[in-house]
């Protein structure tokens, strides 16, 4: 049976609607519930690029949210990609992500080198539609959150969402009607990156590690040997001049500033400028 919410707090999320103060209030109050000790509050408009409305990660978090994840690694997040599929309400990473998430190279990339060691929070619509993330992360000095604490936040999920609307009534600012949509252009990108220099197996090895499959979901996902996977992920390397899943994510985050032409593959151009430099 549920249990009674903290509500102590939740008097000052209210009052606080409609001000600068909401989204540190709406925190305070999810820390009654349950602790985190790392937290960001985004806005993923359709047209426009990732939208920081919160910010309040911990220390260790700061460099790798602030290149590599507003770079372009956001655009392939779980959250994201979940919030895009239409996923709303309370969720755990490992319930939005692909199989073995916490083995993939998306996870050494951002959860393990930046000090996340759990992922849970919320995905709801502002007034005006617009997805909205609350990221309520843990590091390694709180551990997992409990079962009892996911159910407990699974609890707040609907007020939440009220109180988010009510703050945002009428959504946040996009760009207008005709610009670029960027999930478009990465599912563009996605098919092209390194088109005219992979076999069509690579690529969809290359796709799947970009959307964060650990080894043997990739395998699995194809219905290959993980040996073989492996031996598909060395050829990818070779053939494009990587030493690393860094530099493979680095390659493609090139790619998404490039301007993208009749599905053009573009990594020669990027390897011929590395080259130059």
């Amino acid at each position: 049976m549920p249990h009674s919410l903290p509500v102590s707090l939740l008097p000052a999320a209210i009052s606080t609607i409609g001000h600068a103060t909401f989204p540190q209030q709406l925190l305070n109050w999810l820390l009654e519930v349950a602790a985190f000790d790392s937290a960001v509050i985004m806005g993923y408009p359709e047209h426009s690029a990732l939208t920081v409305l919160h910010n309040a990660l911990h220390e260790g978090d700061q460099p790798g949210f602030g290149s590599a994840y507003r770079d372009g690694l956001w655009l392939l997040s779980p959250l994201y990609l979940a919030a895009r599929s239409g996923r709303r309400g309370y969720f755990h990473i490992l319930d939005i992500a692909p199989p073995n998430f916490a083995d993939s190279d998306y996870y050494a990339l951002y959860y393990r080198s930046n000090g996340v060691a759990d992922h849970t929070g919320f995905l709801v619509d502002s007034g005006g539609g617009i997805p909205v993330a609350i990221s309520l992360e843990r590091t390694p000095a709180l551990g997992a959150y409990s079962a009892a604490e996911k159910s407990a936040l699974a609890q707040a999920s609907d007020l939440v969402a009220a109180l988010v609307r009510k703050h945002w009534p009428g959504g946040l600012e996009d760009t207008e009607a005709g610009q670029t949509d960027l999930h478009a252009q990465v599912q563009q990108v996605l098919q092209a990156f390194g088109s005219s220099l992979l076999t069509p197996r690579e690529r969809d090895v290359v796709q799947l590690v970009l959307r964060g499959y650990p080894s043997k979901a990739v395998a699995s996902s194809l219905s290959i040997s993980t040996q073989t996977e492996q031996v598909h992920r060395k050829n990818i390397y070779h053939k494009l001049g990587l030493s690393s899943h860094n530099a493979l994510f680095s390659l493609f985050f090139d790619a998404l500033a490039q301007p993208l032409t009749d599905d053009q593959d573009p990594v020669p151009e990027l390897l011929f400028q590395r080259a130059r430099t």
